[in-house]
């Protein structure tokens, strides 16, 4: 049963899931395989339920359905290898004296984003990656009435260099009685400028990229705002935050949804125009479950292109090493 560790000597928490070793793409030594796994026999795609057992027996949530079809538009599932567990009693306890750590208690979900194994957030019509949008939302909801769970992130990932172990278009969503140690930095920094300014350093950072020269926006509508963040990490690092001031995801209301799809369609084509079918991590960060209305914490989705590999310099000082300006990214982006 997996566990939740915690750094005596950090604000470092780590997932020991032991259980998930059994994953057959783990730890191989033969050619890695494609970025876009082979269809073939695929359980996730349309019709592939007739081949295994129904998804619908296995689902957590139906997901999103067409009115006039009637054909799945997404599913939530519980991962086949999770790394926490949602029916394990909450507790705590140290060992050796200096070590804690919590149960292995939380949720680990997979959404299906489509029924259709080839879809990618550059080809989706933005009707499909609203229905994403709107499962991510339930999920919150969903998580938000379990008093054990403080925390859920929703991620992305796509492509082997990703960490994606399936080839057809997923999301996961992760549900942790902590909060994660870059959340928890995000919340302090937020909350100290807060404290010092009396306004959202997101709110701030949107206004200030607006009239910044030479400009890293990326894509703007009506709602949303996609930019290159001054600090970026990894090269063609996009961040899309609301223009709003909401610090939770799912109180979004449905016309805004349809303005976020709209930025990760604009987003992830730019992308794919100018880098080719990449793999990439995308990130949803939202405020702690029940904490409604902050006013210095700005929900928003980060987009890490995996280009370039983390080495030696970046584990050890936690500092990263970006090869590409955001300028310039910003640049080709927009032009793209």
């Amino acid at each position: 049963m997996s566990e939740i560790r915690k750094d005596p000597a950090s604000l470092t928490w780590i997932i020991s899931a032991t259980e998930r070793g059994k994953r057959p793409t783990d730890f191989k030594e033969e050619e890695k395989p494609q970025r876009r796994l082979r269809r073939t026999g695929c359980p996730f795609c349309a019709g592939g339920e007739e081949m295994k057992a129904p998804l619908r027996e296995h689902a957590i949530w139906p997901g999103e359905q067409d009115k006039k079809t009637l054909i799945w538009k997404t599913r939530v599932l519980p991962n086949k290898y999770p790394a926490l567990y949602p029916d394990v009693e909450l507790s705590q306890a140290q060992k050796d004296t200096i070590y804690h750590y919590l149960s292995g208690v939380g949720g680990h979900e997979v959404i299906v984003d489509s029924p259709n194994h080839d879809d990618t957030l550059a080809t989706m019509s933005i009707e499909q990656i609203s229905a994403i949008l709107r499962t991510y939302r339930q999920r919150y909801r969903f998580w938000w009435t379990d008093p054990r769970i403080t925390y859920l992130l929703v991620y992305r990932n796509y492509g082997v260099e990703a960490g994606a172990s399936l080839g057809h278009p997923h999301s996961q969503a992760m549900a942790t009685p902590i909060i994660p140690h870059r959340i928890y930095e995000e919340l302090e920094e937020g909350r100290n400028y807060y404290d010092q300014n009396q306004e959202c350093v997101y709110c701030r950072t949107i206004q200030v990229e607006k009239e910044n020269e030479p400009s890293r926006k990326v894509f703007e509508n009506e709602a949303m705002f996609a930019f290159c963040p001054f600090a970026s990490r990894f090269p063609f690092e996009i961040w899309i935050l609301p223009k709003d001031h909401y610090s939770t995801l799912e109180g979004i209301p449905q016309k805004k949804i349809n303005y976020l799809a709209e930025a990760l369609s604009e987003v992830f084509k730019k992308l794919n125009e100018v880098l080719g079918d990449i793999a990439y991590n995308m990130i949803v960060h939202s405020a702690p479950l029940r904490t409604p209305g902050l006013l210095y914490y700005h929900w928003h989705i980060e987009v890490l292109p995996r280009l370039t590999m983390p080495a030696g310099f970046e584990w050890g000082a936690g500092i990263y090493i970006n090869i590409i300006s955001p300028e310039d990214a910003a640049v080709a982006l927009r032009e793209a």
